[in-house]
């Protein structure tokens, strides 16, 4: 069972590792473009898994051509590491919702 454990916990290292650089590759982009992503869920909390996705979150209102920048920038930037995301658009959230995704964040700086 302890070399189950450690093959696990390899998986999750290189899985973070992974989405972590691509993350940072999403949001440096998708800044020199003007456009305001942040980290949100499991990766931004710390308590992301080997069986994780990536949550992104885009800040403000977009028009249909700044959006479809910023799924693209998303997609090329996390394409190569091969973790599934989820990327929603503030705009498209209630207050509430957006409240829950914002409390991430809140968490992972306490």
């Amino acid at each position: 069972m302890v070399g189950m454990t450690v093959l696990m916990a390899r998986r999750r290292d290189r899985r973070h590792s992974a989405a972590s650089a691509a993350v940072s590759q999403v949001l440096r982009d998708a800044s020199s473009k003007g456009i305001d992503i942040m980290l949100v869920g499991s990766l931004a909390r710390g308590d992301f898994r080997s069986h994780s996705d990536v949550d992104l979150l885009v800040r403000g209102r977009m028009d249909r051509k700044r959006r479809a920048l910023a799924e693209q920038l998303v997609a090329d930037g996390m394409r190569a590491s091969e973790i599934p995301y989820d990327l929603v658009f503030e705009a498209d959230l209630t207050h509430d919702r957006l409240q829950e995704f914002l409390s991430d964040l809140l968490i992972s700086y306490q």
